[in-house]
């Protein structure tokens, strides 16, 4: 009896040895994970002028817009802090300048993508692990915009920890949606120069949010695309955690950029499908 008691419940049949192997595919997933987005942050480290590079357009922006348009802004338009007002922008000009793509690119033409398959490493985690070392790009390039604006006098008008948390979580929201974007462009092309442009995306619709003036001071055709283009909520929702907190323009700009990014991963996963298909 003492014999069997070690046995007691194991379905008929089954062996000790072929319970570990329930939980090998998903342990193995994790790691390979793991070690694509160390692999991805690393590549990241290494080149940190594309990481400066992918700052200065943002900050440009900046600076021309308080410099051509704080004074009318603050005295005209009523707004307190005209450089409260740009920095959300930027910050989110900064989150579209991901590169995953332009990585995983990289790697189906150098052929580490087919070498995947001849390992028992899951090629699924090369787009995870990519879309992972993004993130970690969008954590810096927010991270470093938020002590630019700090260090011109930008500050949050509520609570700054819930501000700042909050700010950073929908921007990587926000971020991971348009890299999945590259990275889906990256594994239905193969294309580097395909890959490359997808950052052309983001100027139409952020051209066509409250990025200039706020929302309630537009008029005509011109309100109604801005209202129509999700990215105006995200774009409000970060402007809410810099100056007054409001919940209903949170929560809008929190759903927005999840579905945004709902319909980015859903992409990426249909030309991943494809992409293994093709071998």
């Amino acid at each position: 009896m003492s014999a069997a008691a070690p046995d007691a419940g194991r379905a008929p049949g089954r062996s000790r040895s072929d319970e570990p192997q329930t939980l090998a595919a998903p342990a193995g997933l994790v790691s390979d994970i793991l070690a694509i987005t160390g692999r991805a942050i690393r590549g990241i480290l290494r080149e940190p002028e594309l990481f400066i590079f992918a700052l200065i357009i943002p900050v440009f922006f900046f600076v021309v817009q308080i410099g051509a348009l704080g004074d009318v802004a603050e005295q005209q338009l009523g707004i307190g802090n005209y450089a409260t007002f740009q920095l959300p922008i930027s910050i989110l000009f900064a989150a579209a300048s991901t590169s995953g793509g332009n990585a995983l690119v990289l790697d189906i033409a150098g052929g580490y993508w087919d070498k995947l398959s001849l390992t028992p490493a899951h090629r699924s985690s090369l787009v995870i692990g990519n879309l992972f070392g993004e993130m970690f790009a969008v954590l810096g390039y927010s991270l470093a915009l938020l002590a630019f604006g700090f260090a011109i006098g930008v500050r949050f008008e509520s609570n700054p920890v819930v501000g700042s948390v909050g700010l950073l979580a929908l921007t990587l929201l926000f971020g991971i949606g348009f890299a999945s974007v590259s990275i889906a462009v990256a594994l239905a092309t193969g294309s580097v120069r395909a890959t490359q442009s997808t950052f052309i995306i983001f100027f139409p619709l952020l051209f066509l949010t409250p990025s200039a003036l706020p929302r309630e001071l537009m008029t005509g055709w011109f309100e109604t695309a801005v209202s129509l283009n999700p990215m105006t909520y995200v774009v409000e929702a970060a402007r809410s955690f810099l100056g007054v907190y409001d919940a209903g323009v949170v929560f809008k700009g929190f759903l927005a950029a999840a579905l945004f990014s709902a319909l980015t991963f859903a992409l990426t996963a249909l030309a991943f499908r494809r992409r293994v298909r093709m071998g």
